[in-house]
Parts: C-alpha cells; structure tokens; sequence
C-alpha cells in the first residue's frame, strides 16, 4: 500500500470516495468478519450505526475529497485483519446493548481511541519501551534515539495519519509497544502484514483491548524525524507534550 499512500500526500485535495472504491477493487477487496466484501461509499439509503453497517453489509461510508475518511480507507486496505477484528468487536457490543445506539464501554472506549490515534511501535530493546511505558521521555526518545530510530513504528489511527500532515505541540498517539520477541524476529524484519495478523489474533482471543489504559500516550513530535527541534536533548523539558508519569494513587 506504500504506492498508494505515496500517490495520495503530493495533491492538496483528498480523492473522492469512489476513486478510493476503485483502489479496493484494484488490490483486492478486504473482507469483515461477516464475510462481505469491503466497499467505500459517500452515501448510503440506511440509517444504521456506523460500525453496524460495516459489519452488515461491508460498507464504509467515506465522505468524498476528505482526508480523514481517506486515511481510513487507507488503513483498511494496509492492515485488514485488524480493522475487521475491531469492527466485530464494535459489532458486538453494539448487538449487546439494551438500546442497540453504542452504550460505551472500556473496550469500545479502547478500539475507538486506538482506531483513530493509535500506533504500534516494534522495538528489540526492552530498555526503551520500559523508559516509554514510564514517561522518561528524555532517556527514551533522546538518550536512547539510535534504539529508537531502529524501532519500527505502525501507524493504525487514521486520525493521526491526518493530523501529522500539518503536526501541532501537543500531538500524541495512543500506542502500544511491543518487543520484537513477541513477533518471532528482530524489529527491522517486521513487516505490516505481521503486525496485522498478529492484532487480529490478540482481539480474537479477547485478550485486548480491555481500557483505554493499555494504550500508551506516545507524543509524536518526539519520534525522529517528526521535528528537528528534538535532536536537542532540552526539547524533552517542555512538558506541554513530555508530561510525567501520572501518580498512583497510592502515592498521593
């Protein structure tokens, strides 16, 4: 899909979503758990809830030149076995409430947040993720930066692919960090297939998401590349976006 995703950023104007239905059609149609295929249209003759009319008839209502939408159709076609997997977990507890309107959760709270800001970060050092999951922010994007420009990074929020077209201060992903070991190779053999596979199965099993606390705020300026401001060791003081580790309650 990097073709795909290249031919999209040089024009300023989103495409519209039946060119967006073509590109499905051309690199073959994702499939959701249901088993219908995946189709993008600006407009539907329903009124069902959204995630319920992904899983019930596979369409995604994509709303013509927009990029947020456009992001959304690109992360359904580069990681479609997780977004299938969230849809059916959506799906499902859209069937189980009273009301059928989307009663929240801590799960659907979850998926939502990571479907929209979420990103995956694949490192083989146990030490940098260990100093992300505590808000050494300094230690971990600037002490270890070599470990950190080595990790592989997986964007799944469609939100924040559209967001980091024009970054502001502030902006954070909701990750999650895994060791590479998890996967079964070093970070750099990663590839977004497995990543895909290997989300799906972990929703599958029922094992995660469970709250939003499992998602880990990631602020994206501080990721190489993203700004030169942050190869300086002084960026990480500003704790507009390098916050502290919230205290535990025990602590307080």
């Amino acid at each position: 899909m990097r073709p795909l995703f290249d031919a999209l950023l040089p024009d300023p104007k989103a495409p519209a979503a039946a060119w967006l239905d073509a590109q499905a059609e051309r690199v073959g149609r994702p499939r959701t758990s249901t088993g219908h295929a995946l189709t993008f249209a600006a407009s539907t003759p329903d009124d069902q809830p959204y995630e319920s009319r992904i899983a019930g008839t596979g369409c995604v209502v994509t709303r013509d030149h927009n990029w947020h939408d456009t992001f959304n159709a690109w992360v359904w076609l580069t990681f479609p076995l997780t977004k299938s997997a969230m849809n059916r977990c959506h799906a499902a507890h859209l069937l189980h409430t009273a009301d059928g309107a989307g009663t929240r959760g801590p799960v659907r709270d979850a998926l939502t947040q990571f479907d929209e800001d979420g990103l995956m970060l694949v490192s083989d050092d146990s030490s940098l993720l260990e100093a992300i999951r505590h808000h050494r922010w300094r230690e971990a994007m600037f002490d270890r930066r070599r470990a950190l420009e080595s990790a592989r990074v997986f964007v799944i929020g469609h939100a924040l692919l559209d967001k980091a077209r024009a970054p502001h201060v502030g902006l954070c992903a909701r990750s999650l960090l895994v060791n590479s070991r998890e996967l079964g190779c070093d970070a750099a053999a990663v590839s977004a297939g497995q990543v895909d596979a290997w989300l799906a199965a972990r929703m599958a099993r029922g094992d995660w998401p469970r709250s939003p606390r499992e998602l880990q705020p990631l602020p994206v300026l501080g990721l190489p590349g993203m700004t030169a401001d942050n190869t300086c060791a002084s960026y990480f003081d500003d704790r507009r976006q390098f916050r502290p580790a919230p205290r535990r309650r025990s602590d307080q």
